[in-house]
């Protein structure tokens, strides 16, 4: 069955007129890379090697011994062991580790204790909010039908669902789930849901007949698919693949092979490790030389003084507050229907710059909807969407229609409520309708309580009343169904002696043809001649607009032909044209309502939505129109299918799909390739869905949005976020919260920086000044650490989001946490707090001096009253300093001093009360002061405290508007080379030297020394660190050349957009900022300019306008003699 070797295998062809070569590769699947939807029925069971009476026990047995059982393989799942790595993996958590050990060998136990309790803490915390392991792959499994109908021998046996082999015959019927992957051999009105497969929202109509080679999954239908539903009819076909070889399963294996993305969070927290963990070394290196060599300590006590403040610069706390930050940050989305289920994901909604999402399911409701019908008088509308009977008959233009204009048109349209097998019902406890049956006949039902039925009563009641006594149902091969109804119950009850009608629906272009008249005036006995162009016109333009269309005929039917036997031809094959047109109606899965508004904010947030379905392109282009997602007056919208994106490499398809915004007929493989070439693009991407279709994209986007209600197992696990309330809208709040949670973050790592470094710092400048001891002990850092930090770090987590906080566009890709700002900060901040802190402790003891026999410099163990009383006012003074300090945290770039900053956090003044109080209590609790090192001090003391965390409050607030303005400009040269020469293991993974040459070069430009680099022809690299070709609409300044002279700049028009933040290019170079020799290029289309040139036809000589630029894209400048370097 499986050869050895890869083999060709020749059959006929039942489509084609010559034989057709196979490729059979046993390494791609059970049999290879067979393209069954385009093979015959009688070419598929010389493959299989089986008949029609199916497989005899023993090569059933000897098949399942060969291929295994029809269950999918569970991935592999990290124990608790590797999950404590995961959290232990951190080189913070290492640095403390050393600094426990150290500890122990000094014998410091309280130190030791700790130390210890501060890594359980932030390792528990860690493992208790990531604890959720995965079983995407598992709730795929446990989808797979547990019993299946087969042919064994010319036998039918029930058998277990997992027994399946490949070349059994099983039987399939209404109501069952689909046990493997089948090619249909046979099949009488069979229709299966593949919505969690391939996102169409119709149950799919079967047949057997071969289809086209480049069919995508939605087009093959001949197929019937694993997990999926049958909804109608019954059929038989030949088992094509099972277990992991069955399309579900290829889906499973991409869920269990795509890696988890890493957050950019995870990222910057990692490369802030390793700044810390370097500054601390140095610094912990320095005070050991300089306590050992410079204040004569022993190697023991001056080892003891640099593991102090190695402990004190490292913030412990800082861990467990991103932690428990980011866990408050989940609750409250839980709270608003977003369920996060990893943590860093939050983060990483803030930087989302695009969204794709499913169409069917998430942008809209999954419920088909009548939305419109035509009769020969009018257009009208119904409101309303989805299953739920709340809407209201209108005419065109949204106008309420009158009562007995409604009773009119109902008595024209109940043959959709009498002609219908489906049916609907109402959840008790939620209230939601939902189908019973077809989709597309259950909208109709829903049409008919709308229109005058007011609840399912009315509903049975009208069928009641007009018994059905024949009918033809529907079959994807005639398009229409037929029910013939008595015009009352009859001698009976089941319409004896009354008249009969004769009710059909279905496809338009099928049942025009066969009608002789149509009523006019919206009266139901008032008729006229059939006008044939005018229904297929107004068919069209319903379609056009991405609706399904239903005509909506009726007949008198005769009582001789009250028990005929019926079938589609009584109606294709009748002597003549006999049924009456009443009208058309249109219908369509809805998008949600909420969904529209959504994008809308998306948009003006810098967010593009990208629609991503298994749909046909006009239904898709019609629904992206409503919603909102192109321009609804746009005549060029375009959808690119899924065999489309098949046949591009990898160059094209990142161009297309960065430019596109609507995909159809797209399989799971062109799902994940549409979000990677996205990533590859440098876009922060998510991806929503419901479906299995959608699992391994969903876990291959950065953010993958499953919903809760409508969505499947499967795609629940494999995303980090789930929808409970299905909602498209909740997906834009959780980005407002995601972008809150980076600004809050940004405050947290604002605030604790500078303090911790002020900590390790004031002891470090003890040695340096010469005061008699250290100011701060071990305890007293790790306290404030663990404690006085994380309570105020905890309360900048919970600062409310700022009112432009969604009209900014969203951070670039790699935005650092430590950053300019932050490293601003550190520099002159903890300088502050240093300095309140040594005049603090120095004053004390000068208040205090010690006896003339004992004035030698004090270590760090010295516990007498008089350096406990100093340290007590130094300790406070540090933490009131800090607590000042995160009150100017709060507002990063504006002042703090106004009314919201009583009233907009109350958690603030929590924080503070709670801070303080225990301060007072390790200050004059005897027993803990004693433990903390420190003793009570006088109100003098308190008063110093006092006025020096004014001075750090104060001169804060003033360094907001003159550091941004007048000394951040000069030291942000510096920053920039610095960041730009760090070793490789301090640089983020998007960080090229390619990169770090060009910041090197723009600071040295902006000295006004000029940087050469080799030109680069072919591309640039984005701030989001992806490659991209320069701007397609290259031309040149002038039509005549623009050729230049080096040395002069080009003449900047008045347009010209500004660069260095806000400042145009003249004051730039009066500031010295930008070299005289650099020449600007002008920003704008010159009339008549030639066509576009290529970077690699760029002419040094010649200016190019730039057009389309945004951010901070490196640029360069071609002259004759150099080519120049600088950012636009």
């Amino acid at each position: 069955l499986v050869p050895e070797h890869p083999t060709q295998s020749v059959c006929e062809s039942a489509n084609m007129g010559g034989p057709k070569t196979v490729e059979v590769n046993p390494q791609e699947s059970q049999f290879g890379d067979v393209k069954w939807h385009n093979l015959s029925i009688d070419e598929c069971m010389s493959l299989q090697t089986t008949k029609a009476d199916g497989l005899s026990a023993q090569e059933a047995a000897s098949r399942l011994t060969k291929f295994g059982t029809n269950e999918l393989t569970p991935p592999p799942k990290p124990g608790l062991l590797m999950k404590l790595w995961y959290q232990i993996n951190n080189i913070l958590i290492y640095i403390l580790i050393a600094a426990t050990i150290l500890s122990a060998i000094l014998e410091e136990w309280k130190e030791v204790a700790l130390i210890c309790a501060v890594v359980v803490i932030n390792v528990t915390i860690g493992i208790v909010q990531e604890g959720k392991a995965e079983k995407a792959a598992d709730a795929i499994k446990n989808m797979l039908a547990p019993k299946a109908m087969v042919i064994r021998g010319g036998a039918q046996v029930e058998i277990q669902a997992a027994e399946i082999v490949p070349g059994d015959i099983v039987k399939i019927k209404k109501g069952d789930q689909v046990p493997a992957d089948v090619r249909m051999i046979e099949v009488s009105r069979l229709q299966t849901d593949e919505a969690m497969l391939t996102g169409e929202s119709m149950p799919v109509a079967k047949h057997t007949d071969p289809v086209a080679l480049e069919s995508g999954l939605g087009d093959r239908k001949n197929l019937a698919f694993s997990a999926t539903k049958v909804t109608e009819g019954e059929g038989t076909g030949i088992v094509i693949g099972t277990g992991d070889f069955a399309e579900i399963g290829r889906i499973s294996g991409m869920v269990s092979q795509e890696e988890d993305t890493k957050t950019n969070l995870m990222i910057q927290l990692e490369i802030f490790g390793r700044f810390v963990s370097f500054f601390v070394a140095v610094i912990a290196v320095a005070t050991l030389l300089i306590a050992h060599y410079s204040a004569d300590e022993d190697l023991g006590t001056a080892f003891k003084s640099a593991v102090s403040i190695a402990v004190a610069i490292i913030p412990e706390g800082l861990p467990a507050v991103v932690t428990i930050s980011l866990a408050l940050a989940m609750q409250l989305m839980a709270s608003n229907n977003a369920i996060i289920r990893k943590l860093p994901a939050i983060e990483t909604l803030g930087s989302l710059s695009t969204i794709c999402s499913d169409k069917t399911g998430t942008l809209t409701k999954n419920e088909m909807t009548v939305q419109k019908f035509r009769t020969a008088k009018g257009a009208y509308n119904i409101s309303g969407v989805g299953y739920q009977p709340e809407g209201q008959t209108q005419d065109a233009n949204g106008s309420a229609l009158p009562g007995d204009a409604v009773q009119r048109l109902w008595a024209m349209f109940e043959g959709c409520v009498l002609n219908n097998g489906a049916g609907l019902a109402q959840e008790p406890k939620t209230g939601q309708w939902k189908a019973l049956g077809y989709p597309t006949e259950a909208s109709l039902l829903t049409m008919g309580m709308k229109m005058g039925l007011a609840n399912l009563d009315g509903i049975q009641r009208s069928q009641k009343a007009k018994p059905k006594v024949n009918g033809v149902p529907f079959a994807s091969e005639h398009k229409f169904m037929c029910q013939i109804h008595a015009d009352g119950p009859g001698t009976d009850g089941k319409g004896a002696g009354a008249p009969l009608t004769c009710h059909v629906k279905g496809a338009a272009d099928r049942l025009i043809k066969l009608c002789k008249d149509q009523v006019v005036d919206d009266t139901l006995g008032q008729t006229a001649p059939i006008d044939g162009a005018f229904w297929q016109e107004e068919a069209r333009k319903l379609a056009a607009l991405g609706l399904r269309t239903l005509a909506i005929c009726r007949a008198e039917w005769p009582e001789s032909r009250r028990n005929e036997d019926m079938d589609a031809d009584t109606i294709l094959k009748a002597p003549q044209p006999f049924l009456t047109m009443v009208g058309i109606v249109a219908i369509l899965d809805p998008p949600r309502p909420e969904v529209v508004p959504a994008i809308k904010v998306a948009h003006e947030a810098g967010i593009v939505v990208k629609m991503i379905t298994g749909d046909h392109p006009e239904t898709a282009i019609a629904i992206a129109r409503m919603l909102g997602i192109v321009d609804p007056n746009s005549a060029e919208a375009k959808a690119f299918t899924g065999p489309e994106l098949d046949n591009m490499d990898d160059t094209h398809l990142e161009g297309v799909v960065e430019g596109c915004n609507i995909f159809a007929r797209a399989s799971p493989e062109n799902k994940i390739s549409i979000v990677k070439a996205l990533k590859a693009r440098g876009q922060i991407t998510s991806m929503t869905g419901d479906g299995v279709n959608d699992a391994p994209a969903l876990k291959a986007a950065n953010i993958g949005v499953a919903m809760g209600i409508t969505g499947t197992d499967v795609s629940k696990e494999a995303a980090k976020m789930v929808l409970a309330d299905d909602n498209f809208a909740t997906i834009i709040e959780a980005v407002r919260e995601g972008r809150r949670v980076w600004d809050n973050l940004v405050k947290i790592l604002l605030y604790n920086m500078p303090v911790n470094l002020a900590q390790g710092l004031s002891v470090f400048f003890s040695y340096i000044v010469d005061v008699e001891s250290v100011p701060l002990t071990a305890m007293q850092v790790l306290y404030v650490n663990m404690i006085t930090s994380v309570t105020m770090g905890l309360m900048l987590s919970m600062e409310p989001a700022e009112a432009d906080i969604m009209q900014r566009p969203p951070r670039k890709r790699g935005k650092r946490l430590f950053g300019k700002l932050v490293m601003w900060n550190c520099l002159w901040v903890s300088g502050l707090i240093v300095t309140c802190v040594l005049v603090c402790f120095a004053w004390n003891l000068r208040e205090n001096p010690p006896t003339p026999e004992n004035t030698a410099r004090r270590s760090a163990d010295d516990t007498s009253p008089r350096m406990n009383k100093a340290r007590a006012e130094a300790f406070n003074m540090l933490v009131f300093a800090e607590i000042a300090y995160a009150l100017n945290c709060r507002y990063v770039k504006v002042t703090s001093i106004r009314p919201e900053l009583f009233t907009g956090n109350k958690w603030c003044w929590v924080a503070i009360a709670v801070t303080s109080s225990l301060q007072f209590l390790l200050t004059y609790t005897p027993g803990i002061n004693d433990f903390f090192n420190n003793a009570p001090i006088d109100g003098v003391s308190w008063a110093r405290i006092a006025v020096g965390s004014i001075i750090v409050f104060l001169v804060v607030e003033i360094m907001k508007f003159v550091g941004p303005r007048f000394l951040l400009p000069i030291v942000r040269p510096l920053f920039s080379v610095c960041l730009s020469m760090t070793p490789p293991a301090l640089q983020g993974p998007d960080r090229t030297n390619d990169e770090a040459m060009q910041n090197v070069h723009f600071v040295a430009t902006s000295a006004s020394t000029l940087g050469v680099v080799p030109p680069r022809r072919s591309s640039v690299r984005s701030p989001h660190g992806s490659r991209r070709p320069v701007s397609p609409a290259a031309v040149p300044l002038s039509p005549e050349g623009g050729h230049m002279e080096p040395g002069k700049n080009a003449a900047i028009p008045p347009m010209a957009p500004t660069f260095g933040g806000g400042q145009d290019v003249p004051a730039m170079q009066a500031r010295g900022m930008m070299a005289p020799q650099m020449m600007m290029p002008a920003m704008y289309p010159q009339a008549g300019a030639p066509p576009t040139v290529e970077m690699g036809s760029v002419v040094p000589g010649n200016m190019y306008p730039a057009q389309g630029m945004y951010g901070a894209y490196p640029v360069q400048y071609a002259t004759p003699a150099n080519m120049y370097t600088g950012a636009a």
